[in-house]
């Protein structure tokens, strides 16, 4: 994911009078020495040949600051003092009041411009400085760009970006005859299989946030996320639609699988629609239901693992109300209190999944495809339970929360007791 540090920017300037170079200075709250960068390629015009300098009002410590010293070198993503972003435009304390009481939505807003410092370091990868509270200072341009230019830049950033995200995804190899073994093996269906496909699901999660972070409010939304992701197929799609252009049997194979499976999609959806306006039909006495599906479904409700965890998430949040624990911080801080409730819920999230696969073990063509899965889903349970354990750790060694230490002590007892019983389930799913 991309360092965003800009909470704890004091001050900063940026120099983009010689073309195809921009220099910046930034001066971070808990480094000693600036940051200090040269990189190829320019700003967008209304920055582009001149100096800018900025000023945060109102700098904050960020746990997550980009490690190193001297100048980095890389290459610049999108750099400017005009992009538009919706700012609340009440007290900090009314919005957070309003989050907590599910009213975000009435907040009111406004459209404000935004400082967006955006570049590709070559050892640290993307990284992003963007506000709408600093106060800028943009000095006379020595030179102007015009508008091809900034078309020119704007498309190479957009290149940078999908590279930079390539890199993430880490897509393998298409085959080389473009055919696909459809054929189902136990050897795929491992653990160490499954991990594999969680791991490439996350990459591709984490590189579609980034993508979507960045462009959900841009006019051009679809076709630029559609882009930096490497999704031609949709880019194409997306032409022929605007242009008429019909399905043909001289496609290629891959435009016609594709369009298969968007069909397949879309009658799985309608017969899944069917099903949900049957069921809203139905009358609250009815007592035909499927007893084995029911029977299934208390299975998952009523599984130890997923009434613990699912307890202690309640438990967490009732004693954070009773104990007087601020549940929002500021967004880019990386508190230890956000990494031990979010591994807490994924734990829980995980395990109602992991659990509501277990009725489900039953050979297919003689083939387990849902043991592995449980197993991996599991042991991602136990690292979260590990990580949760750390930032607890974390918390209570910090002098801000001293007086709440027996608090975090039984949170880490109900964890130690948790991934215990991960541990025993997993022991049991791999004896058979």
């Amino acid at each position: 994911m991309a360092w965003r540090f800009d909470q704890a920017v004091i001050r900063g300037e940026l120099d983009n009078t010689q073309p195809g170079r921009v220099q910046v200075r930034l001066e971070v709250l808990g480094r000693e020495e600036p940051i200090l960068l040269d990189l190829a390629g320019n700003a967008w015009r209304d920055i582009a040949g001149s100096r800018l300098r900025f000023v945060n009002p109102s700098p904050k410590p960020q746990f997550t600051l980009p490690p190193g010293s001297g100048v980095k070198t890389g290459h610049v993503g999108d750099i400017t003092a005009s992009r538009k972003v919706k700012v609340f435009t009440v007290p900090e304390e009314e919005w957070k009041a309003a989050y907590r009481e599910g009213r975000i939505d009435t907040v009111p807003t406004e459209m404000r411009n935004s400082l967006y410092l955006e570049w590709f370091s070559d050892d640290l990868g993307r990284c992003v400085v963007e506000s709408a509270d600093f106060e800028i200072e943009v000095a006379e341009h020595v030179w102007q760009m015009d508008e091809d230019e900034e078309a020119a830049q704007r498309m190479a950033n957009l290149h940078a970006m999908r590279e930079y995200l390539a890199d993430i995804i880490q897509r393998p190899s298409a085959p080389e005859d473009g055919t696909y073994d459809d054929e189902l093996r136990q050897e795929d269906f491992t653990e160490e299989k499954w991990e594999e496909q969680l791991k490439a699901s996350d990459r591709l999660n984490d590189a579609s946030m980034e993508a979507y972070d960045k462009y959900e409010e841009d006019e051009e939304s679809e076709e630029k996320i559609a882009y930096v992701m490497g999704w031609d197929h949709i880019i194409e799609d997306m032409a022929d639609a605007q242009e008429g252009v019909e399905p043909s049997d001289d496609d290629p194979p891959e435009k016609k699988r594709r369009r298969e499976w968007i069909e397949a999609m879309n009658e799985a959806c309608e017969a899944l629609e069917e099903e949900e306006e049957m069921a809203d039909e139905a009358t609250d006495d009815d007592e035909e239901m499927d007893e084995a599906e029911d029977d299934g479904l208390d299975s998952v409700r009523n599984h130890p693992l997923n009434q613990q965890s699912r307890a202690f998430i309640r438990r967490i949040f009732d004693e954070m109300k009773s104990a007087g624990i601020e549940d929002i911080r500021e967004p880019g801080l990386d508190h230890p209190l956000d990494r031990f409730l979010s591994h807490a819920m994924q734990i829980s999230g995980k395990l109602a999944a992991a659990t509501s696969m277990m009725p489900r073990r039953r050979p297919q063509a003689g083939i387990d495809t849902e043991t592995g899965h449980v197993l991996a889903l599991t042991k991602r349970c136990l690292n979260w339970a590990n990580e949760a354990l750390a930032a607890l750790q974390e918390l209570s060694e910090d002098p801000a929360h001293a007086a709440h230490g027996a608090l975090f002590e039984s949170w880490q007892t109900e964890l130690f007791s948790l991934r215990d019983g991960i541990t025993d389930l997993r022991r049991g799913l791999q004896a058979g």
